[in-house]
């Protein structure tokens, strides 16, 4: 069947622009927008392709409703500041290209969805080894919260795991500031949200990293393709 050979061909031109996109997040954390419009448009017409091939009104539907959500969804974080407008295209693109896929786990057949939410459930893995990278640190007798002896337990738990104290903060590329100061006094900042972040200051400081979620996309979309849905696996785990 024709859909049988544009499948793999449909994965290709997905994985090759989050590939290629991923790397340029890495490097300089920008993407051209012309590594979406050719994903996209290649993407629109295998999968249009596709349905002349196989049609039914239920799938049309499928599709439609796939596409609608996921993009729509995509769009939603990006204006609330949640990533940024490259995250949002990758996950269009991805829609448009292979709406629905139904691998060994899943909660629902759609693949915009399943990829960004696999991608932001593997980009919060970073918590626990920040929080195991400062727990050794308090292990060393490092004084890591000197000059916040007065912020509460629960602040410096949650800096402990959104970022690290840096002797060399200015050097380290694409980090930003987990702190600001107020009438000469520091404080936990964790307005990590926000895509206008602030310069950091200072060498001594708590930072957190600018993380190139575009990886994480890429990789939810593997484990999507080849696996399926990580919450439908930790629901099963649970259930």
């Amino acid at each position: 069947m024709l859909e049988d050979v544009l499948m793999p061909i449909r994965i290709g031109v997905v994985m090759a622009g989050l590939f290629y996109a991923s790397y340029k997040d890495w490097i300089s954390r920008e993407v051209d927008d012309w590594v979406w419009v050719i994903c996209g448009v290649t993407g629109a017409v295998l999968t249009g392709l596709d349905m002349a091939s196989w049609w039914s009104l239920d799938r049309l539907i499928q599709i439609l409703i796939s596409i609608v959500l996921s993009v729509g969804l995509a769009f939603a974080f990006y204006f609330f500041g949640f990533y940024g407008g490259a995250d949002a295209k990758a996950i269009a693109v991805i829609s448009v290209a292979l709406p629905v896929h139904s691998p060994p786990f899943k909660i629902h057949p759609f693949t915009g969805l399943a990829s960004l939410s696999n991608g932001l459930l593997f980009s919060l893995f970073i918590l626990p080894l920040f929080l195991t990278w400062n727990l050794i640190a308090l292990a060393r007798g490092e004084r890591i919260f000197e000059g916040f002896e007065h912020e509460r337990g629960i602040r410096k738990l949650a800096a402990m795991l959104f970022g690290i104290r840096s002797r060399n903060a200015r050097r380290r590329r694409f980090w930003f500031p987990l702190e600001t100061e107020r009438d000469g006094r520091r404080y936990f900042s964790f307005n990590i949200l926000g895509l206008e972040l602030e310069e950091i200051q200072r060498d001594d400081c708590w930072i957190t990293p600018g993380l190139p979620l575009l990886i994480s996309i890429t990789a939810g979309f593997i484990f999507y393709i080849l696996v399926g849905d990580v919450l439908a696996l930790i629901l099963q785990v649970m259930l």
